[in-house]
């Protein structure tokens, strides 16, 4: 029995070596490599890290997706913490239903959200035609830092939700019920019991962190000159994901 279910992993062994394994082992050789001749394809080079901490649009890009994934985290964490508390106490099936809406957004690819909110921050779409129905507007917000954190947020929000409630239902409601009995009130014991329990949920939610500075960074990383960073290089901010061949990448320098 058990050699027969450790044979059915082998179709996912064979995805991930595909998907996961051999672009990450292209992207190390992508990273110590440079164009040969004719002769020799590739050459062995130290000079793509080089580039990196000497070249300021790289460093403009690093520190520019540290920030935005900064603040996309806290702002996940604030909004999250409560949505999750909210629904950790809520029992039975309406808890089932709240993460059942939660969990839907993300059945859709995140490309399709991504633009879906383009067309509702453009400059013709429907937040400003609301706007204009009272006289305001158009306020433009596609080629912002804003536009950027908004559908970041959006995107992953849910898996901050989803860890941090993880952790506030799996807390053992005794303890609260002890705090009560020693005379604390209910600010009290949600700081002194509820919050550090549920501070692994927080901590142990590298999805939105990495993902946040992962997506930002790659779609900025699209922009080959120090012009093009002036503008948030994200589909939001630029209405593209387009990145440019590797040929091209080193042309523009």
């Amino acid at each position: 029995m058990v050699k027969r279910f450790r044979s059915m992993t082998y179709p996912y062994i064979a995805w991930i070596i595909a998907i996961i394994v051999v672009p990450m082992l292209l992207i190390v050789l992508y990273a110590f490599t440079t164009s040969g001749n004719s002769v020799l394809t590739f050459q062995f080079t130290f000079e793509n890290f080089a580039r990196f901490v000497t070249d300021k649009v790289f460093m403009d890009v690093l520190l520019r997706s540290l920030y935005i994934a900064l603040i996309t985290t806290l702002i996940c964490v604030a909004l999250g913490y409560p949505i999750a508390y909210v629904i950790a106490q809520r029992g039975g099936r309406s808890n089932t239903i709240l993460i059942l809406l939660i969990t839907m957004p993300t059945w859709v690819n995140m490309l399709v959200r991504t633009y879906a909110w383009m067309g509702i921050l453009q400059d013709e779409g429907i937040f400003n035609t609301i706007l204009s129905w009272f006289g305001i507007g158009p306020v433009s917000m596609i080629h912002t830092s804003f536009a950027v954190i908004l559908g970041m947020v959006y995107n992953f929000i849910p898996f901050m939700i989803l860890q941090i409630h993880t952790s506030l239902a799996k807390m053992d409601k005794s303890l609260l019920e002890a705090a009560n009995d020693l005379g604390a009130t209910p600010v009290q014991a949600f700081l002194r019991v509820t919050l550090p329990l549920s501070l692994p949920g927080v901590i142990s939610c590298p999805q939105c962190r990495a993902s946040s500075f992962r997506s930002f960074s790659a779609a900025d990383s699209t922009s080959s000159s120090a012009t093009s960073l002036k503008r948030s290089s994200s589909p939001l901010a630029t209405g593209t994901s387009a990145r440019p061949s590797r040929s091209s990448w080193r042309s523009s320098s």
